[in-house]
């Protein structure tokens, strides 16, 4: 088996194409032997150019092309720098071909010692929403249109608004859509409870890739779901993300937009497009793409509905004002914000993953900024600057 040492300079190839390809099957370079060589560097932030392959007692310099979009993350890196966060980190996704465009990691102080984007302690905060909404409606237990009562302020979460729900005179009565796109706590609490349910939490946590690889060509951690108690007020925080148990890594939080933005398909992490010796010879290129079906097709459209009107009219409305003008008038963008104070770094967690598309163009993605004292930057602003970035090229 050959083994593969990381050499040379960092920073993003240069094309290949020029190159004469010639296809190879003997050298036993995979998937696995690609994930072992760029991800000691990549954990660091680090992105080889160069590695040597040694076969048959010979090395081999060869070159790594990447999938990243050079273009795009150098934009996002450098919207990130300039609104400086404490702690920032941008992934942006293909969301057919699940190859990586973007990953940007970013820390205001100090020198960094990981890549942000690798990380999975992050909690999910209201992000788990999506996969609480998924469920309900993939079960045929609500519609986007279902209309869901609740008492209680739409950001607070109490006991008795939960567990002890009785109408009255000050009651609201709010669609999944508008709750969804407001992220009312107590609805998506209480739809834990009686829609969805422990187990079909659990199963559908599972869909969507907590707890388990995402099966990407090099090593991030998992992100992590805990529901181990039938105890209705611990589900029903679970099910309104308002808990630090439930933990979401960047690129996750990315292949969860993936999924809803392609019909409810979950695609595979890639970063490393082909492994080419520096003779022309291919000795690696990723495989075709994986695809696991997660949700019914008509339940990813009714989750786009509730992701467009996140963006449109809820609680990311003001990062996205006076967009959908120009250039940008045939661009659909949906989202979901989440937010949480968390622990590992300490500060305010502020997410915002979604998707955008025109036409056949399209984009995933998953923003996240943790800011100590001061908020530097929304998390759904510097995606928007991305989507900018994206579909600013007439796209005839």
């Amino acid at each position: 088996m050959p083994i593969a040492v990381a050499v040379g300079t960092l920073g993003w190839p240069a094309s290949l194409d020029s190159l004469e390809r010639q296809s190879v099957s003997t050298w036993g370079v995979d998937r696995a032997l690609i994930s072992q060589t760029i991800s000691p560097p990549l954990s660091n932030g680090r992105f080889p150019l160069r590695i040597s392959v040694n076969h048959r007692d010979t090395p081999h310099r060869s070159s790594i092309q990447y999938t990243i979009d050079s273009s795009l993350q150098n934009a996002t890196a450098a919207v990130l720098d300039h609104y400086r966060p404490d702690y920032g980190v941008f992934v942006a996704i293909d969301p057919e071909s699940g190859h990586l465009l973007a990953i940007a990691s970013h820390q205001r102080e100090g020198t960094p010692e990981h890549n942000l984007a690798l990380r999975a302690g992050y909690p999910a905060a209201s992000i788990f929403k999506i996969i609480t909404a998924a469920a309900a409606v993939d079960l045929g237990k609500a519609q986007a249109n279902t209309v869901l009562p609740f008492n209680g302020k739409e950001t607070s979460l109490y006991r008795k608004n939960v567990l002890h729900h009785k109408n009255n005179q000050w009651t609201r009565h709010f669609t999944l859509k508008k709750s969804f796109a407001k992220s009312v706590n107590t609805v998506f609490a209480r739809m834990g409870i009686e829609l969805v349910t422990r187990e079909h939490l659990l199963a559908y946590a599972e869909r969507f890739g907590f707890n388990q690889s995402l099966g990407s060509d090099f090593i991030l951690d998992n992100s992590t779901f805990q529901l181990a108690s039938d105890d209705p007020w611990l589900i029903a925080k679970t099910a309104a993300g308002y808990t630090r148990q439930t933990t979401l890594n960047p690129i996750h939080g990315a292949v969860i937009a993936a999924t809803i933005a392609n019909g409810g398909y979950r695609v595979r992490p890639t970063l490393v497009d082909a492994l080419i010796e520096d003779h022309g010879i291919i000795l690696y290129e990723t495989p075709p793409t994986t695809r696991i079906r997660v949700l019914a097709s008509k339940t990813a459209d009714q989750l786009q509905e509730m992701m467009e009107t996140t963006v449109r009219i809820g609680s990311a409305k003001s990062s996205f004002k006076n967009f959908f003008r120009g250039d940008y008038s045939e661009v659909h963008v949906g989202g979901k914000t989440g937010t949480l104070t968390g622990l590992n770094p300490p500060g305010r967690y502020d997410w915002f993953v979604g998707y955008a598309h025109r036409g056949e163009k399209k984009l995933a993605f998953a923003s996240l900024c943790i800011n100590r004292e001061y908020w530097h930057v929304k998390s759904a602003y510097v995606a928007r600057k991305a989507i900018e970035h994206y579909f600013s090229v007439d796209p005839s």
